[in-house]
């Protein structure tokens, strides 16, 4: 990706990123806690395209935005979505730049919903008694695997079908 594309593209998908957050935390779920990830189909296909650096600047962008929006900055919902948030990303990048030619999307997604649930469930350790956390493990993991390959084929199919033509509108546009 060229950088002056960067200069556009990342914080578009910073927007988009908390756009999908705060809409997702609008629709009712019948287990508290379970979302369906959306938020982080531009994040998935940004470990694809960017640096580290600009994966980072989305990721905290969407979650202090979101938080600010919801009204949950510094409290326990922030604390869990930043813990969940940061161990998504120090498993999934490496493990991107490691088998880039060899996984999709959907490999991502799946890797990035698991253990964005497990950084959630340490982080509510810091709040809720840990027999509280099995419980919600049982349900929260299993669920967690669904949605990521729910947003994993979501993303493939966005960078696939939609990613070139907005990258070319960019493009056009400067």
């Amino acid at each position: 990706m060229i950088e002056k594309e960067n200069k556009y593209l990342v914080p578009f998908f910073a927007a988009i990123s908390a756009f999908l957050s705060v809409s997702e935390s609008l629709i009712p779920t019948p287990v508290p806690f379970i979302k369906l990830g959306i938020s982080n189909i531009p994040i998935c296909i940004g470990i694809t395209l960017f640096s580290t650096k600009d994966i980072l600047f989305i990721t905290i962008f969407k979650v202090l935005i979101s938080s600010i929006v919801r009204g949950t900055i510094f409290s326990f919902p922030f604390v869990v979505s930043l813990a969940g948030n940061s161990i998504f990303l120090l498993l999934t990048i490496p493990f991107y730049k490691l088998f880039r030619t060899k996984i999709s999307l959907i490999s991502i997604s799946i890797i990035g919903a698991f253990s964005h649930n497990i950084g959630q469930l340490l982080a509510a350790l810091l709040f809720i008694p840990i027999q509280t956390i099995q419980l919600i493990a049982i349900i929260l993991l299993p669920i967690g695997l669904v949605t990521g390959v729910i947003t994993g084929i979501l993303s493939n199919s966005i960078y696939n079908n939609h990613l070139e033509k907005f990258i070319e509108i960019i493009r056009n546009k400067k």
